[in-house]
This record gives C-alpha cells, sequence and structure tokens, in this order.
C-alpha cells in the first residue's frame, strides 16, 4: 500500500463530506470513456510488473522455506484458452452477491484478461493461500460489519503474502506504512513487526477501512483511498469538481492508484470464477490446523523447530511477526502459532525448548558485563630508590593539595591509585610513590592538621590558598618550589614568574594533560639556576 499516511487534519476531511446526501455518494454502473487502450495504459503495464514482481518474491524467497504441492496439475489447464464476451463477465459479476459494486467496462476488462489469461500460475498459487488465510480475514471482516468482498483486497495488495514489502517500504499482507502502523498501535521495533502478523494487520486493515468509508461513504472512493491515502483522495474529488463517484474521478487520481479498484474487481470474479477458466488451487505445505499459545520466555524459532521436529519454513510461516526468528522475553507474553498436533507436546517441555542450546541461539556476551577495572601500571620513577608511602584523606583534601604535600604530581597518584577522575572520600587510601630519603619525613604528614601541611608549602590564609606564591618545598626538597593557583591565573603568566621556566615545563613536571588550572592547586616548579 502506497502513501497511506493517515493524520488528524485527513479525518476533518469528514465534516466536508458527510453534509452531502447519502444518495449522491452511492456509487453507480458508470462505464468511463475507453479513450485509452487498457492494453496499452502504463498503469496496467505497472500493475502487470507488480504482480511479476510479487510472484518472483514467492518463487525465490517462500518456496525454499515451504514447498508447494505438485503444481503441474494446476498449471497445464490452460491449453485452451476461450476467448469469452463481454457479456459472459457482466452476468457472471451481477451474480456475485455483494455489497461492493462490481462495475464492468475495459478497464476491468484488462485485468480480467490478466488473471484469467497471463497469469494463471500466480493466480493458483493465490487460490491456496486463500484457503489458509480467508476464513479468519471473513471473521475479522464480519466483527467489523464490513463487506466481505474485503478479503479480496490484500490479493492486490500483497498477494496474500504476509511477508510482502513494497519498494516505499510497505510491509504484510495489508501492506501497511509505518506511520500507519503506529496511529493503529501496530508494534513494530528490532524484533516484532505486526505489520507481518495476518490476524492483527487484518484487525487494523478492518477498523482502517471502516473510518475511511465513514469519510467518504463510497466502496469505490474507499478501496482506492486505502491505496493511496485518504489526503490523495480528498485533492482528487476536489479536482474533479466535487464529484464523490469513483470513475468519475478516474483521471484525478495517483497514477499507480488508478488500476486499483479494476483489480480488484478482476480479482473478486476470479476468485468466484477460477474453476470455469480451469484453475484448481495450489495448496502450500503448511498445517491448515494451527494453534495458538501464550508464552513469556525468550525463545528462537530454531530451538522450536529442532526439538519438536517441525520444518523451520513452516514456523516462520506461522509465525511471520518475529523478525529475528526470536520470541523476545521483554513486553510479552506473546503468542506462538504452531501445528494443532505439536501444542500440547510444546507445553510438555517448554522449559527443555527454552534451555535447549541457549548458547547459541540466545547468546548474550555482554548482558552482564561491567566496564573493565583500570590497572594502569605504576610510571617509572623518578630514580631508582622510591618507594611507596601510604596517606589516609581528610574531610577537605583534595589530589592538587595532597601532589604539594607530597611533592609529586596530580595524574601521577591518579596513576598509582588506578583513579580515572579526581574526586575523593574521607577515609580512602592512596599510595604514593617518594625518595627513599624523603620517606620518614613525609610519613607524618599524616598526623599533620590541615593548617600544618599547609604550612610545610606556604602560609594559609584560612580559604586553603597560599598567601605568598613562592613556597618553600619540603626539608628534603630543595630543588623545588611549589605555587598555588589563584583566581585569573594560566600557565604563561605562572611561567613568567621563574626565570629560565616555560609553561611546557610546568606541565610536564606536574603531569598535566592540558593546559587548564583550577584555583586552590598547587604546582611544582623547578628552580633554575641564576
Amino acid at each position: 500500500m502506497n502513501f497511506k499516511k493517515i493524520t488528524v487534519i485527513a479525518f476533518a476531511f469528514i465534516l466536508a463530506f458527510l453534509a452531502a446526501p447519502l444518495a449522491a455518494q452511492q456509487s453507480v454502473n458508470t462505464v468511463i470513456p475507453d479513450s485509452l487502450n487498457p492494453a496499452n495504459d502504463p498503469v496496467y503495464q505497472q500493475y502487470l510488473k507488480r504482480l511479476d514482481s510479487l510472484y518472483a518474491a514467492w518463487i525465490n524467497l517462500r518456496l525454499p522455506l515451504v514447498q508447494y504441492q505438485d503444481t503441474s496439475i494446476a498449471f497445464k489447464r490452460d491449453t485452451n484458452i476461450v476467448e469469452l464476451p463481454d457479456s459472459i463477465f457482466v452476468q457472471r459479476l451481477a451474480a456475485i452477491p455483494s455489497a461492493i459494486e462490481l462495475t464492468y467496462n475495459k478497464q476491468v476488462r484488462s485485468y480480467l484478461d490478466l488473471y484469467t489469461k497471463t497469469r494463471k500460475k500466480q493466480v493458483s498459487i493465490m487460490l491456496g493461500l486463500a484457503d489458509y488465510y480467508f476464513p479468519m480475514i471473513e471473521s475479522k471482516l464480519d466483527a467489523y460489519d464490513l463487506p466481505l468482498e474485503l478479503k479480496y483486497l490484500p490479493i492486490i495488495e500483497s498477494a496474500l503474502d504476509p511477508r510482502a514489502r513494497s519498494k516505499v517500504g510497505a510491509q504484510g499482507m495489508w501492506q501497511f506504512m509505518l506511520g500507519t502502523a503506529k496511529l493503529y498501535k501496530l508494534k513494530v521495533n528490532s524484533f516484532i513487526d505486526e505489520r507481518l502478523d495476518p490476524v492483527r494487520s487484518t484487525e487494523v486493515a478492518c477498523a482502517y477501512l471502516k473510518e475511511l468509508y465513514s469519510i467518504f461513504g463510497d466502496w469505490h472512493m474507499v478501496i482506492a483511498a486505502y491505496n493511496c491515502g485518504p489526503g490523495n483522495m480528498k485533492k482528487a474529488i476536489q479536482r474533479s469538481g466535487g464529484k464523490t463517484n469513483y470513475w468519475d474521478v478516474y483521471y484525478y487520481l495517483p497514477r499507480e492508484t488508478r488500476g486499483f479498484v479494476p483489480a480488484f474487481i478482476a480479482a473478486t470474479y476470479i476468485m468466484n470464477y477460477s474453476q470455469n477458466h480451469g484453475f484448481y488451487a495450489v495448496q502450500p505445505n503448511i498445517p491448515i490446523i494451527a494453534d495458538t499459545i501464550l508464552i513469556s520466555q525468550e525463545m528462537h524459532l530454531a530451538q522450536i523447530s529442532e526439538v519438536l521436529g517441525v520444518p523451520m519454513g513452516t514456523l516462520e510461516y506461522l509465525n511471520p511477526k518475529y523478525r529475528k526468528k526470536i520470541i523476545p522475553a521483554a513486553g510479552g507474553p506473546y503468542d506462538l502459532s504452531l501445528p494443532a498436533d505439536k501444542v500440547s507436546i510444546f507445553i510438555t517441555m517448554q522449559d527443555s525448548i527454552q534451555r535447549y542450546k541457549q548458547n547459541v541461539y540466545l547468546a548474550k556476551n555482554n548482558l552482564d558485563k561491567q566496564p573493565a577495572v583500570r590497572t594502569t601500571a605504576k610510571p617509572v620513577k623518578p630514580s631508582g630508590d622510591d618507594v611507596a608511602v601510604s596517606y589516609t584523606v581528610k574531610s577537605g583534601d583534595n589530589l592538587g593539595y595532597i601532589a604539594a604535600w607530597f611533592g609529586v604530581g596530580i595524574s601521577s597518584i591518579r596513576d598509582w591509585n588506578g583513579m580515572s577522575g579526581s574526586s575523593l572520600r574521607s577515609g580512602q587510601k592512596l599510595t604514593i610513590y617518594v625518595p627513599k630519603s624523603s620517606v620518614e619525613d613525609l610519613k607524618e604528614i599524616n598526623d599533620l592538621t590541615f593548617a600544618e601541611k599547609q604550612s610545610r608549602v606556604g602560609k594559609e590564609n584560612g580559604t586553603g590558598q597560599a598567601e605568598e606564591p613562592v613556597v618553600a618545598a619540603s626539608k628534603s626538597d630543595t630543588n623545588f618550589v611549589y605555587y598555588t593557583v589563584r583566581s585569573g591565573d594560566n600557565l604563561w603568566t605562572i611561567a613568567q614568574k621563574y626565570p629560565g621556566v616555560s609553561h611546557e615545563d610546568i606541565m610536564k613536571l606536574n603531569q598535566m594533560p592540558s593546559s587548564r588550572l583550577q584555583a586552590g592547586q598547587v604546582l611544582k616548579i623547578k628552580r633554575k639556576e641564576g
């Protein structure tokens, strides 16, 4: 289905057309001018190509999964094609009990010839699928009080293929675009696409068709609007000067939609008179009698197939909505369709099936993974006799202070303790590497007050910042000075205070990954001679 995008604005169109007399919206058996030879009509040719494409999809993609029964009988009955007069088609169409008018004209005749003469293989396959799907579709149409003849709509939409996909992204037997599917609450995600579920998509199609009829009040108009969308149908009516009969707006419709109603009428005919033309259904080898159960366990269809001995193609055919062949656990329970004779066995063995080759079909190698623990190696020590001392973090400490007290770089403390950031907690134990000659002097830092620790690198002014930027180093570390960063400082201005020192020297000595500074940060600066 192309362009089936519905918006609230489109449905506002009800107000404009429901005011018209109901009698004026009823279709009449109008024969449109034959100025265009249908056999050469681009719309007809486009439909022909589309039908061929749908058939090719079945042959190439479906037959390897679901083997059809012997097709030789059905496909060899057309050796003597009899050209029927128009009067026979008119008579037969009139005899079909239908709430939808089955108009006859040359446009319709073109599609009748297509089905009865040139596409007999496709029709034979669709007859077999109709035996499988029509009972379900009829029950849904009846529940919505809709004409049962609408069951022929998915024949021209998808050739009754629940996995059909159009070039513009419409999917499923009823060919819903994603926007329409979401509007009608069809579930579509990476694992499930209910557009491919024959039952759920049929329910939505019924709701959609009923709303379209409430707008246009004419089944031909509804069928065309189902294909092109109510917005395009509204435009066609406006361009026609307000006509509300399909044949009156025919040439105002999008080209791909013009053949939709003639094709629908032809499909209705061939499904009712198939045997008159030598057609016999080709039944797919899928179980006609199937049953559905609800499950909440995650399973792969291959697990079910291998344990129960049901062909994988059969399970895929019965459960087309599972995009990855996986029935997910989240958001369930979900339905599973099985051959009726396998249901009781499945119920008995359900837990065993779920565990069968679980690591093969339901592998989730990353669901319980945690980020790898940082294992940064200790950097090369300044000298061969560096040893580790321990420091217990106190309330109010930060890495800048601690680095200044021990005369090391902030990034070194991070690396030595496997830290990815700079946050600390009170009571945390830090390992710090210092020269062996400084160990006894630096061990006492653990026992000092914050003021005493700050006094070792500068005068404390009550805010944690030194009043003088140039401060003395620890007793055994007279080759360096320490500078406490103030608001407004940058590395260039700080380097200017120390002859022979560049901002690159400061960054390298303090192992700084960037030139960003924070007020209160303590920088270690090597003294230069002179």
